[in-house]
């Protein structure tokens, strides 16, 4: 009875969120109409995809005997849908652009959720602790082929096609620590007088398995991503015994090696300046985030409403200023009522590692979690120009086939593991 209660209201939340998201398609195809007086059908494939998910991921959940956080699939569906209704927006409607950046992204995204949710369920993750060095490979591997292949980009090195695979090594670097952390819960556990202490061989290891990585993003230019690595293994850091030592250095690391990298990239440099002067040159490096800025005062608190605002204003605003665009458009208000539903999706996978005993599946769960928590407290702090821009997209919303999918990814195994049979 307990169980077929629990499918009932995640069924009952899942249709919430398809009508919030199909009132909000509604909203952009009317202002779309009032516009050009007639009515576009490139916003009903996408549409049709994400109505389509939604049975079919019940349907498998209930296969594979799903029985975790409803509310956390709920956030991520509702995530997911205003992510794409931004992309119709933000595609001028267009069939093609909706085609390849949303609904292939979205279906494949999709399947990669339930994926992670069926490796992860019901005890079926701890298999994943003896995958942690093909992972750490796979990731090297990566930056390795970006490094030889890839050419510069806005600042970045890509693929061809502007191809971003980068957005792997998170996952693949999270599941390598988690292992690596599992396996050594005794020796960083060890303190003293409250501060960690861990064996000098152990935290060699540590150094010396880290390093490489971290060298390589520093070669592909890919600063964001260095950031956000780190900050993530501090977190991880203090899932294994929960010392709060671990992020009091942590933090002052991170920040220190995020001050300090500007010395070595001029791209970094280039960042901080426009940080702290935007107004030295507005119409050149200052252009983009005064634009920003302006965007989303602009929204007020209310908004302009969805498909009114004037997204164009703003460069690259379909992925690094997305939530410059949705704030002009859903307001103060709006954006507040966003940044609940991401907090949602955290606080249950924070919470759901909290419950797991076995201690790989908490590291892990820490650290994917930790993931998505960094990746949006960056996008959003650069964009409102709190930090600099660390030219990261905005999970789950963003435009980019590659950052969907590894979201949905991370977001499909903090499900599984939120599986009360684990």
């Amino acid at each position: 009875m307990k169980k077929k209660k629990q499918k009932s209201s995640l069924t009952r939340l899942l249709i919430l969120d398809w009508l919030v998201v199909a009132l909000a398609c509604a909203m952009a195809v009317h202002s779309r109409y009032l516009v050009n007086q007639a009515l576009p059908l490139a916003p009903l494939l996408p549409l049709a995809v994400f109505t389509a998910a939604i049975p079919f991921t019940l349907l498998w959940l209930r296969i594979i005997k799903w029985d975790g956080d409803n509310g956390l699939v709920a956030a991520v569906f509702l995530l997911c849908g205003l992510g794409l209704v931004t992309q119709i927006r933000l595609s001028g409607f267009e069939h093609a652009d909706l085609r390849f950046s949303s609904v292939l992204p979205l279906a494949i995204g999709v399947l990669c959720f339930l994926l992670g949710a069926t490796v992860t369920g019901g005890r079926r993750g701890r298999w994943l602790s003896s995958a942690g060095w093909p992972a750490y490979f796979a990731a090297l591997g990566v930056i390795a082929i970006m490094i030889v292949f890839g050419s510069g980009f806005r600042g970045g090195i890509y693929l061809a096609g502007n191809i971003n695979p980068s957005e792997a090594i998170k996952p693949a670097l999270v599941l390598f620590m988690a292992s690596f952390l599992a396996a050594r819960t005794r020796e960083f556990s060890e303190t003293q007088i409250g501060v960690p202490a861990p064996p000098l061989s152990a935290l060699l290891q540590l150094t010396a398995l880290w390093i490489v990585p971290m060298a390589g993003t520093l070669l592909i230019r890919d600063l964001g991503l260095l950031v956000i690595l780190n900050a993530i293994l501090i977190l991880m850091l203090f899932a294994v015994q929960r010392r709060s030592g671990y992020l009091a250095i942590g933090c002052v690391g991170v920040a220190a090696a995020g001050y300090a990298v500007q010395f070595v990239s001029s791209n970094a440099r280039g960042r901080f300046d426009v940080w702290l002067h935007p107004f030295n040159d507005p119409t050149g490096k200052g252009y983009q985030v005064l634009q920003s800025l302006c965007a989303m005062f602009s929204g007020g608190m209310w908004g302009a409403g969805i498909g009114r605002g004037d997204p164009r204003f703003v460069p690259i605003a379909s992925s690094d200023f997305v939530y410059a665009a949705l704030a002009e458009e859903i307001g103060f208000f709006g954006c507040t009522l966003l940044l609940c539903v991401y907090a949602i999706l955290f606080v249950r996978g924070f919470r759901t590692a909290g419950r797991i005993k076995a201690p790989f599946e908490r590291i892990l769960c820490v650290g994917l979690t930790s993931t998505l928590a960094v990746q949006t407290v960056f996008n959003i702090a650069g964009v409102t120009k709190a930090l600099p821009m660390s030219g990261i997209t905005l999970p789950l919303i963003s435009h980019g086939g590659s950052s969907l999918v590894v979201s949905l990814l991370v977001t499909g195994l903090i499900a599984g593991l939120s599986d009360s049979r684990n």
